[in-house]
């Protein structure tokens, strides 16, 4: 379950569908309906929590009742946090994306750990995505209930083939959420750099959200029209495959599943050394916030001829197979843990 449909529809159909071709039957939940497969929809369930959000706590309660569910695996940080809250009799798998801090630096921060703290107790088990949410969750419990998929929920390597680099100028993408997290304004401090620094080059930026307008007006306000675009979402496998490398700005991530595309594609990935980011295989990290070195690192590249050459990478490895054969052989061991009322035998049933 998340907290909307289209974050199963991202991340979770290949690995469901793997499941039930071992002879499991998966259910979904979340606060909105999936375009690839049926969601049971739980009022109040959304991605951010208001003041319906405590609605949800009952509508949990009667869909795994309802589903009679051997295991719930939860995604999300606020619908996990309130499945792992409303009581269910079948156990709560935490699949953490990224727990929601990066170094502590913020009274914000520090308020995260504390609630993660508290709702361990009600978590029968937790996947980790990233080396530094492994380490924290490896102080808290116990090895047997916890799983660490390296290239996170992987990918579907059909959708990402390996393209041929583009010829001529330098081409960059940067593909996210117009977002404070995702910080798309270092980006065009990055462009703007390369720009002083005489580099021929274009950078597109792809994605919505609310920085978008902002970051159009800075493009122009800053000379920048002749070199980066922002024209709203689109393909970004397309994009990746016609740019020698993508850009990523973000303050911190879960495991960036943009830089897995990209990577699977055969382009490398210039970013910052933040939560996350630092775990993806070949991505070429700077300072955090230090634009001008992003830069500087990108233009040497460039100018060395690195960019032009193929990446030398097992691309298998990021295959959602892994993720799929992991998490299906590491779910049973918390399925003695449901409740003894429920007398009949059957396949296991997970969502």
């Amino acid at each position: 379950m998340a907290s909307t449909g289209g974050m199963l529809d991202s991340f979770f159909i290949e690995i469901a569908q793997s499941w039930r071709s071992h002879g499991h039957t998966v259910s979904f939940a979340a606060g909105s309906s999936m375009v690839s497969d049926q969601a049971s929809l739980i009022p109040g369930l959304s991605r951010r929590p208001g003041p319906g959000t405590f609605r949800a706590l009952a509508g949990l309660r009667q869909w795994s009742e309802g589903e009679d569910l051997d295991v719930i695996v939860t995604n999300s940080a606020t619908a996990s946090a309130l499945v792992r809250l409303a009581g269910t009799r079948a156990p709560v798998v935490y699949f953490c994306h990224g727990l929601h801090w990066n170094e502590l630096r913020s009274i914000g921060d520090r308020v995260w750990p504390v609630i993660e703290r508290m709702l361990l107790s009600r978590t029968a088990g937790v996947i980790s995505l990233n080396s530094d949410d492994q380490t924290w969750f490896a102080g808290r419990l116990e090895s047997r209930r916890r799983l660490h998929l390296s290239a996170g929920v992987g990918l579907d390597l059909a959708r990402y083939p390996v393209r041929d680099l583009p010829g001529g100028p330098l081409r960059l993408c940067w593909i996210g959420e117009f977002s404070p997290r995702k910080r798309p304004h270092l980006a065009l401090d990055t462009a703007a750099e390369l720009q002083r620094r005489g580099v021929d080059f274009h950078l597109e930026m792809l994605g919505e959200g609310v920085f978008r307008a902002q970051i159009r007006a800075e493009i122009s306000d800053r000379g920048l029209s002749g070199c980066v675009t922002a024209d709203g979402s689109g393909d970004a496998a397309a994009v990746l495959a016609d740019s020698h490398a993508l850009v990523h700005t973000a303050q911190w991530e879960g495991l960036p599943r943009v830089m897995l595309e990209s990577l699977a594609i055969g382009r490398g990935s210039y970013a910052f050394d933040v939560k996350g980011v630092r775990d993806i295989p070949l991505a070429q990290l700077s300072v955090d916030g230090d634009s001008t070195q992003l830069a500087a690192r990108i233009a040497a590249d460039w100018e060395s001829g690195r960019l032009r050459r193929p990446l030398d990478f097992d691309r298998d490895l990021l295959d959602y197979s892994h993720a799929a054969d992991g998490i299906r052989q590491f779910l049973p061991s918390f399925i003695h843990t449901v409740s003894s009322t429920s007398t009949r035998r059957r396949e296991p049933h997970v969502e």
